[in-house]
């Protein structure tokens, strides 16, 4: 017992310390005119690599299309479709670059509160 509780602490913190945070600069009002207009720009962590945002992102092109600059780690997401659900796909876009949390006007969100509160 005592062994499935260590590797079970293990597992979750090795998680923890993989995950990302992301981040969206601006308010509420400007966020808001970023997803009225299917514009959407996300701050990756340094780490990501420009070949695995291109590569994922490849997936995605029926919802978005992605341009992502790796000297500003900005990632400028415009909707093909602009509705909640093809704004769902960016939390996958998220989760596949390790990123779990967003950091938005001071605030630090799951990516699936972030899309609850702001994107749905």
């Amino acid at each position: 017992m005592k062994k499935l509780i260590v590797i079970l602490m293990t597992l979750i913190l090795s998680f923890s310390l993989f995950s990302q945070n992301a981040e969206i600069k601006g308010d509420e009002v400007d966020l808001k005119k970023n997803i009225d207009s299917g514009n959407i720009e996300i701050i990756f962590p340094e780490s990501t690599k420009a070949s695995d945002i291109e590569k994922i992102s490849e997936y995605y092109v029926d919802y978005f299309t992605v341009d992502y600059n790796p000297k500003t780690n900005l990632a400028k997401i415009k909707m093909v479709d602009n509705t909640s659900r093809s704004r769902r796909a960016i939390n996958r876009l998220l989760l596949s670059n390790n990123v779990r949390i967003i950091d938005f006007n001071g605030v630090s969100y799951s990516i699936n509160d972030f899309y609850s509160k702001f994107l749905e």
